[in-house]
């Protein structure tokens, strides 16, 4: 019963860990009508030590419970961190892809060849990154995909080049170029399309390589505070729906079991989802749409710009979602948070956001359209699509797959220190303005590239 409940075999052993496993945590009887919990106090909070209690089902390991998978919010963690070949690969009619996998970088492929590459990592595995040694004066572009069965091919890196309105992993020049991927989901074949036009030449291509190495979730990039800071642990919690929340039923609070919030002496909800006020002019500012967002959130900071009153005056701002680059008409630099919040049409209601994951946009944009409040692979909380995917699966990765710009400039999907980053940019999927249907969240009123630059 524990196994199938519990997540033994996650990363939050929720059987046998001493602090957080069910084993040890099944309470005293001290009647036959009544237990005392060692897991929640008299008022329904997480006693002290018990801060990681969900993540024993809501991790990596399996747990299931009257049929419904609970999501994995803990994360993942693959900290292994070695570069490997490949075991095999698989016969496509590239004769030398063995030239590949030989640790011999002074070998390579046979001149001419374009056929895909296809190769096999020997057993399904979780990886984060590929690599390959490219020599002078080869020039590349691949479309990268993934597969555990060679039938359901899924894109598994998209890359940093723009042809014909697509976009490839770009490999041009001399030596080794890595790269992270875009979906982690579980693989066992890699296949690398080449679509440029040109003949390959020989020895082009010398080596390929790939590792596993990532962490992300909760308690690494999310919140890392005890769930019950923000889900009433008193709510009803096992309904056998994998998603309770429905924009038709307007039941954000209770299907996410979120606790109201305090403002000004008034119990409010947690968030207003969907967004059914006015959302335009100053209506962010003053109502309560995202009050459990600014228990911790400075509301003046985030939402104040050069035309603010009293406490949402910034001049400069203080937000780091702007572009410096690209001042309006007076010369002040735009709140990017404030102007996606305020949204757009009559009144700023026009149905912008899928806030419910079923592919039809059904409110304004609010916080959790952008941001996973779960921790993300993607840095300061981007969504990456993980939690919003159909239950059970990775159909809505890699989402925003927003990334932050180095010193120098260049996208690094490693880099998450908001202080060393010069900017961001956002995934491009195709050309033509953001859509639910390419990013699997929201409309965009610009194309889904949208890059900014700002000083630290």
């Amino acid at each position: 019963m524990y196994n199938a409940c519990h997540g033994a075999d996650g990363e939050y052993d929720g059987v046998t860990d001493p602090e957080i496993g069910a084993k040890f945590n099944k309470g005293t009887e001290v009647n036959p009508n009544e237990w005392v919990s060692d897991i929640y106090d008299a008022d329904g909070l997480l006693k002290p030590g018990k801060e990681n209690w969900c993540l024993g089902c809501h991790g990596d390991g399996f747990a299931e419970i009257h049929g419904v998978q609970a999501p994995n919010i803990a994360g993942k963690t693959i900290v292994e961190g070695t570069w490997k070949n490949p075991e095999t690969y698989v016969d496509t009619g590239f004769t030398s892809a063995g030239a590949l996998l030989d640790g011999d970088s002074s070998t390579g492929n046979e001149g001419g060849e374009t056929q895909d590459l296809i190769f096999d990592l020997g057993s399904v595995q979780d990886i984060t990154h590929i690599r390959i040694f490219n020599s002078e004066p080869a020039k590349s572009l691949f479309e990268v995909y993934g597969s555990t069965d060679q039938a359901n091919w899924k894109r598994i890196i998209y890359g940093q080049r723009i042809a014909g309105a697509k976009p490839y992993w770009n490999i041009t020049g001399q030596g080794w170029f890595d790269t992270r991927l875009d979906d982690f989901s579980p693989i066992r074949y890699v296949k690398l399309v080449r679509v440029s036009r040109s003949a390959l030449p020989e020895k082009g291509l010398r080596e390929f390589e790939y590792k596993a190495d990532l962490s992300y979730g909760y308690m690494v990039s999310g919140h890392k505070v005890a769930c019950d800071y923000c889900h009433d642990t008193k709510s009803i919690h096992l309904d056998s729906i994998a998603r309770t929340y429905s924009a038709a039923e307007n039941n954000y609070t209770d299907g996410y079991r979120l606790a109201d919030v305090v403002v000004e002496n008034e119990s409010v909800p947690a968030l207003e989802v969907p967004r059914v006020a006015c959302n335009s002019g100053d209506h962010p500012k003053t109502d309560n749409d995202f009050a459990l967002c600014f228990t911790c959130h400075d509301k003046q900071n985030l939402l104040g710009d050069a035309y603010g009153q009293g406490d949402y005056q910034k001049i400069p701002l203080q937000t780091y979602f702007r572009n410096d680059a690209s001042p309006d008409e007076n010369g002040n630099t735009v709140n990017a948070h404030l102007v996606h919040l305020q949204n757009r049409g009559r009144c700023g209601n026009s149905a912008t956001w899928d806030s419910d994951w079923d592919g039809t946009p059904d409110s304004p944009i609010s916080c959790m359209a952008c941001h996973n409040v779960h921790g993300s692979p993607s840095p300061a909380m981007v969504r990456h699509g993980e939690l919003a995917s159909t239950p059970g699966t990775s159909d809505k990765v890699p989402m925003l797959n927003f990334k932050y710009y180095d010193a120098e400039g260049h996208p690094d999907a490693e880099l998450m220190d908001t202080m060393q980053s010069t900017g961001g940019v956002l995934i491009f999927y195709g050309g033509g303005p953001g859509s639910v249907a390419k990013n699997k969240t929201c409309n965009m009123c610009h194309g889904d590239k949208k890059p900014y630059t700002r000083t630290p």
